[in-house]
Parts: C-alpha cells; sequence; structure tokens
C-alpha cells in the first residue's frame, strides 16, 4: 500500500519504462491529469484493470484527502500528462497530504523535460534554478528579475508565447547563451544553442512555432541596475554619493572629479 509517483512519456510513448508499467497495471487507482491522455498511454502498452480518475489543478484541493485515504489500504499512482509529476504538473498537494498522514511514497523515475533539457544544453547544472513557467503579466519586469540570477535558469514556456520571452531577455543581456529544447523526444525534435540575441531574431522570423518549449539560460553576469536619483537641487557631495553608488568606485574620487570639472566650467 503506497502512493506511486510514475513519469510517463514526454514525447514517445515508448518511453515508459518496464516498473512503470507495471506499476500502474497493478495499482487499484491511477490519478491522471487527463484520463483521456493516459488512456491512449494504456492503450498504447496493453495496460488494463486500473480505474482511472482525473487529478487537475481544478479538483486536487478536494480529491487529494480520499485519495490519500485509499492509499493507506491500496496501491494508488498519480501520472501528469506528460513527464514527471508534481514538477510543473499537479501532485504537489496529493503527496504533500499523503506525507502528512504518514502514507508511504514510492517513485518510479523516468522521463523529465527539466533533466533531458539541462542535459541537452550542455549548462552547468549545478547550480541552476527552475523556475517553471513565467506569469502572463509582468513579463518585462520577469526578465529582469530571473537574470539577476547568475546561475543556470530553466523556463517552460508555450509555444506562442517563446519568442516575446527572448526578445524581453535578448534586450536586456544579449550576449548570454541559452538553449532552446522544443518537442524533446517526438519527431520535430529541436534543440538549438546559441546567444540570446541571435536566438530572438530566429524566433522571431518564424511564422510559427509548435509544442513545448524548455529554454535554458546559462549562467552569465547577474543582471545589476543601480537605480540613483539626485534632486535638482542637490550639492555635490550627494551628486557624488549617487554616482559613487551607480559605478561602484569610492564616493571621494567621485567627488574630486566633480570638484575638478566645476573648476574647468567656470
Amino acid at each position: 500500500m503506497a502512493l506511486w509517483i510514475v513519469a510517463t512519456p514526454i514525447g514517445s510513448l515508448d518511453d515508459l519504462g518496464v516498473r512503470a508499467r507495471q506499476v500502474l497495471a497493478s495499482s487499484s487507482v491511477v490519478a491522471a491529469e487527463d484520463t483521456r491522455h493516459t488512456m491512449v498511454l494504456f492503450e498504447h502498452h496493453g495496460i488494463a484493470g486500473p480505474r482511472l480518475t482525473a487529478l487537475h489543478a481544478h479538483n486536487e484541493d478536494d480529491r487529494a484527502d480520499q485519495l490519500v485515504a485509499l492509499a493507506a489500504t491500496a496501491d494508488v499512482a498519480i501520472v501528469s500528462d506528460a513527464g514527471t509529476p508534481c514538477i510543473s504538473d499537479p501532485g504537489r498537494v496529493l503527496v504533500e497530504r499523503a506525507h502528512r498522514a504518514g502514507v508511504e511514497i514510492r517513485s518510479v523515475p523516468g522521463p523529465s523535460a527539466l533533466a533531458a533539457a539541462l542535459a541537452a544544453s550542455g549548462f552547468p547544472a549545478a547550480p541552476s534554478v527552475f523556475l517553471g513557467f513565467p506569469p502572463r503579466k509582468g513579463r518585462e519586469g520577469f526578465a529582469r528579475e530571473i537574470l539577476a540570477h547568475g546561475e543556470t535558469l530553466v523556463l517552460y514556456e508555450a509555444p506562442d508565447r517563446v519568442a516575446g520571452l527572448v526578445a524581453d531577455l535578448a534586450a536586456l543581456q544579449p550576449d548570454r547563451e541559452a538553449c532552446m529544447c522544443r518537442e524533446i523526444s517526438k519527431k520535430f525534435e529541436e534543440i538549438r544553442r546559441m546567444p540570446l540575441a541571435a536566438l530572438a531574431a530566429e524566433l522571431g522570423g518564424r511564422e510559427s512555432i509548435r509544442g513545448e518549449v524548455v529554454l535554458v539560460i546559462g549562467p552569465g553576469e547577474p543582471l545589476v541596475e543601480v537605480q540613483s536619483e539626485v534632486a535638482a537641487d542637490a550639492g555635490v557631495k550627494d551628486v557624488a554619493r549617487a554616482l559613487a553608488e551607480r559605478w561602484g568606485v569610492p564616493r571621494n574620487v567621485v567627488y574630486q572629479e566633480l570638484l575638478s570639472l566645476k573648476d574647468r566650467l567656470r
């Protein structure tokens, strides 16, 4: 009796592991993000028997306790439409409540777009920051915020929004390298690594982009912008202080240079 976290293919249905198939076939209930999607996987592998129940973002809070109670007396599996549950898909609430209830948690590792893209990018995986899907609003501010990290960054993005995201990032750090991984393990798989400016130009020239995208941004210098405002009636010392903060140099050095400039302009 346990709650089984089972990874499923992110592209080719043949990527389902032998152990994953065995666990899914023997579980009393399989909680699936979309039961229709999971049924296609079951039919492909000849899996019959387990009862499918929907567990998605809109019902997980209500259904989690019921599944936890069932997992205390029978094997229950959880799958997402693709990849490993709980990473950027439903399942976290269920797993957390199972932990609190003392239900045994078992994991069947397998496909993960996050791990696949990190490996394919060639960028350092440690340290790295996984950011999930960007927000739909305030994307320019989001781009500035994430580039403040100097380590490898990993994002998921929808195909119709990835060109805009890359353009926002390229405007801030055009030379920082990135790797776009699209349609991983599928027929039209595409893995492209280049500076953000070049990737933005390439994506901007396409009529359309299809398939889910993982964007990996390589390590680089953190984007740091010091904002200093000086009142119109500020004195030379105030100006020197603001410029010293902006430029990262000693205040007295800036102060002496300003005095010299003032003398020359008289």
